[in-house]
């Protein structure tokens, strides 16, 4: 189908037809059915964990080595119900388009058929090869439930998608979401107006001195403010605001910088400031042997052999962060991760699924 090796256009077809945003339970549940049923049907040990966010997805397989790699992804998709009936897997220009297709339903169904050409040879040199798929990465900001499980370790291959240029990821900006509230007194805009005290305007306040201040303010700081809401009615002054702030930094040392400096509020009559204190993700490392190694491998079977620091997060980051070599970006090549037109390239897919059974088998 389109490009694709024999069976994976029926088996993303089918992956994209289903609704799973995180925190979707029932289709958290029947993606993860999907996805288990074909690892048992390719051989694979399966281990399915009910967790409250949804079910955890563990699929594996061992040769003679004595190593152990550990490939990551996640299952569930930003996009809400009635998403996958409206946009069903399509062909276009030599790409597929669908929800998820690239984050990272895709990438997903590389890492099962690296593990499935692997459980055909179990004499073979590969050590233990394990695939974890989480429910609910693209909402948290805080470590996976199963990290510790993932300590020891020899290297840790993350699934999401390549590129658009066709370059895998070695390296991730660290990376934190928090929310600002001001908290001022409600008055009716017209006959009370001086009364009242503006949460809103507190944080627009606030809001502009961000972006201005701390946006570039070092090498790969960025701070973008994503959401902002007040108000009960349109003629109340409002005295309760939120807003929502997207930190993002190469180290996790300038990170924290960023997370103290936006803390920083002014002084805004009448109103009080704070802001959360979420985690977020740490940086992905890169980690030289593995990078040269991926690329020499992505060479050798012919396809884009280059790199690239990623703004985005991905649980690669958290394998990084305590002391797994990770590499990142092995999904297929794609692009428009959630929105309406994302992508994948099928041609992409072969070669991917090689390169990932090779760095497995230590070849």
């Amino acid at each position: 189908m389109h490009g694709l090796p024999d069976g994976l256009g029926e088996r993303l077809a089918a992956l994209c037809a289903v609704d799973a945003q995180t925190g979707d339970l029932a289709g958290l549940a029947r993606s993860a059915e999907l996805l288990a049923g074909w690892a048992a049907d390719d051989g694979l040990a399966v281990e399915v964990r009910a967790t409250p966010e949804g079910p955890l997805v563990v699929a594996s397989t061992r040769g003679t080595g004595g190593d152990r790699t550990l490939l990551i992804g996640h299952h569930d998709v930003v996009y809400p119900a009635g998403t996958a009936a409206a946009r069903p897997l399509a062909a276009r220009d030599g790409r597929l388009l669908g929800p998820g297709v690239a984050d990272m339903r895709g990438g997903l169904l590389v890492g099962l058929a690296a593990l499935a050409e692997l459980a055909r040879d179990p004499a073979g040199p590969h050590g233990a090869a394990e695939l974890w798929i989480v429910p609910d990465e693209e909402a948290r900001s805080w470590a996976p439930g199963c990290l510790d499980e993932w300590r020891g370790a020899d290297r840790a291959i993350c699934l999401e998608c390549g590129r658009a240029d066709g370059s895998i990821v070695t390296a991730r900006k660290a990376c934190t979401w928090l929310t600002l509230e001001a908290v001022g007194r409600d008055a009716h805009a017209g006959t009370e107006r001086d009364a009242g005290r503006s949460a809103l305007m507190a944080l627009v306040r606030e809001a502009l001195r961000i972006e201005e201040e701390l946006h570039g303010a070092r090498p790969g700081v960025q701070a973008s403010v994503t959401e902002l809401n007040a108000g009960i009615g349109k003629n109340t002054v409002p005295g309760h605001a939120t807003a929502s702030v997207d930190l993002r930094a190469d180290t996790a040392a300038d990170l924290a910088w960023a997370v103290a400096e936006l803390g920083r509020f002014g002084a805004h009559d009448g109103v009080a400031v704070r802001r959360s204190d979420e985690p977020g993700f740490p940086s992905l490392d890169r980690d030289a042997a593995l990078a040269e190694r991926t690329l020499a491998l992505l060479a050798e079977v012919g396809a884009p052999a280059t790199e690239a620091t990623a703004a985005g997060a991905s649980d690669g980051s958290w394998a990084s962060s305590i002391g797994i070599p990770t590499v990142d970006g092995l999904g297929p090549i794609g692009g428009g991760d959630h929105g309406p037109d994302e992508w994948i390239d099928p041609a992409s897919v072969a070669p991917r699924i090689e390169v990932v059974r090779r760095l497995i088998a230590g070849g």
